[in-house]
């Protein structure tokens, strides 16, 4: 009996893991809008730029993973600093590609709430993780939002000078007021971490000295370079994104589309995906991407295309997995071997 209650609770850890684990692969393999039996012969006929838009999008995604953990050093205030462990980019890779694969799970949030439980482990404070996770939604939305304006100004709805000065007038507002909305933002936040609830989540993480009124400070530390400076960043991978987008439109040599258009046709589709109640936007984001490729191409292309996206999308985060796994495998073998 004494012996059960030993290996109890690692026999409980493993089977909730590889539950987790099933119930994940389960909603992934739904998401997917090819029959299984279709797969194999698609990637047998598809060409080199299918694969080349393939590659280039585990790019993006790796740039925006990157991002986050730039965003996560960033958010860590001076206090932290001197005690939390720096994560590492390589760590945070892996961090984010494993906790991705949440976000087909109903309800939207589990990819962050993974990042945040496993960076925890690597000793990133709750604070620090939770600023870092605001910031990057707004951040991409931000990206996401410009690119779209540009969608519109290709697609004639709007002039474009008139798009442009208002675009602008944004950003400089943005910038002129960034110190009060980050000090109002931190506010609210701190506000809410004197809610027993939130403390005792806060404790969790950080441990039981930790009083958790440092929520609102942790919000409020990203300086305004920093946080247009990341602005530039998401804009850039957003770029590299259209053109592996372009790509893969291409690849099916049924019409053509610019890299902008392709830009801000992902951009504005995921954009308004978020207003899908299903994972990933399903359904919404598919919707739109045949509306704003129609416009070009064809329907019966476009519909294709919009099918075989939400394929490419998977297909270009299991890659970025199994390429951040067998980078890390070696580093990851000799941390275990070494352990007691």
């Amino acid at each position: 009996m004494t012996a059960w209650w030993r290996i109890a609770p690692a026999t409980l850890k493993s089977a909730l893991k590889w539950t987790l684990v099933a119930v994940i692969l389960f909603f992934l393999v739904r998401n997917i809008p090819v029959k299984p039996s279709e797969i194999a012969s698609f990637l047998y006929r598809a060409n080199a730029r299918f694969y080349a838009s393939l590659l280039l999008f585990s790019l993006f995604l790796m740039m925006q993973a990157g991002i986050w953990v730039l965003i996560v050093r960033a958010t860590s205030s001076r206090e932290d600093a001197a005690t939390m462990p720096r994560l590492r980019m390589g760590t945070g890779l892996q961090i984010f590609i494993d906790s991705q694969f949440a976000k087909y799970i109903p309800g939207g949030v589990w990819n962050y709430a993974g990042r945040i439980v496993l960076a925890g482990r690597e000793g990133i404070s709750f604070e620090a993780l939770t600023a870092s996770v605001i910031y990057e939604t707004v951040l991409l939305v931000a990206a996401a939002f410009l690119y779209a304006i540009l969608l519109l100004a290709m697609l004639g709805s709007v002039p474009l000078l008139p798009l442009i000065l208002v675009a602008a007038a944004l950003l400089g507002l943005a910038y002129a007021f960034y110190p009060r909305l980050a000090s109002l933002t931190a506010g609210a936040f701190a506000f809410a971490s004197r809610w027993k609830p939130v403390q005792k989540l806060i404790r969790r993480f950080n441990g039981p000295g930790d009083d958790g009124k440092k929520l609102g400070a942790a919000l409020a530390i990203l300086p305004r370079h920093r946080f247009f400076g990341c602005l530039l960043c998401f804009l850039a991978s957003h770029f590299v994104m259209g053109i592996s987008f372009w790509l893969m439109v291409g690849s099916f040599d049924r019409g053509q589309i610019g890299v902008l258009y392709a830009a801000g046709t992902f951009a504005a589709a995921w954009l308004l995906g978020l207003l899908s109640p299903l994972p990933g936007g399903l359904g919404v984001r598919e919707g739109f991407l045949v509306y704003f490729l129609s416009q070009k191409l064809d329907a019966n292309a476009a519909l294709h295309i919009s099918v075989i996206a939400r394929l490419w999308n998977i297909m270009a985060e299991v890659l970025f997995w199994l390429l951040v796994h067998a980078f890390r495998y070696p580093f990851t073998r000799r941390k275990r071997t070494l352990e007691p």
